[in-house]
């Protein structure tokens, strides 16, 4: 595995820190996927959120489920980084509709630029 970039690496704590979102193009594996970077526990959150709609839980699942994603926020900072509206773009467009949620080892991530794709017009 290589050496996380330090420079991504900041702008993770900067989100982390602000709670502010900023759209970000990554290459990871390979492979390009654009987003909005977040902060792990804005991920978190929204995750437990997410699997709590989609299935029938009893309120004790849901806060074991936000219990279980807080502490994966808390023990992602630094290594991994996550994304809102997220796309994986494997052709010549950026899907239009709504993106998902994506978790991505730093170390993994060859490139980067500020900004997302946006869908052809």
């Amino acid at each position: 595995m290589s050496k996380p970039d330090v420079a991504l690496q900041t702008l993770v704590d900067v989100v982390t820190h602000t709670q502010a979102g900023i759209s970000i193009t990554v290459t990871a594996d390979g492979a390009p996927i654009t987003g909005v970077l977040i902060s792990a526990e804005e991920f978190a959150t929204n995750v437990a959120q997410q699997i709590s709609r989609a299935h029938d839980f009893t309120s004790e699942d849901v806060k074991g489920f936000n219990l279980l994603f807080e502490h994966l926020g808390e023990a992602a900072r630094g290594e991994f980084l996550h994304l809102r509206n997220a796309h994986l773009v494997t052709g010549a467009e950026v899907p239009r509709e709504e993106g998902g949620w994506w978790r991505i080892r730093i170390a993994d991530v060859s490139g980067w630029s500020c900004g997302q794709m946006s869908p052809l017009r």
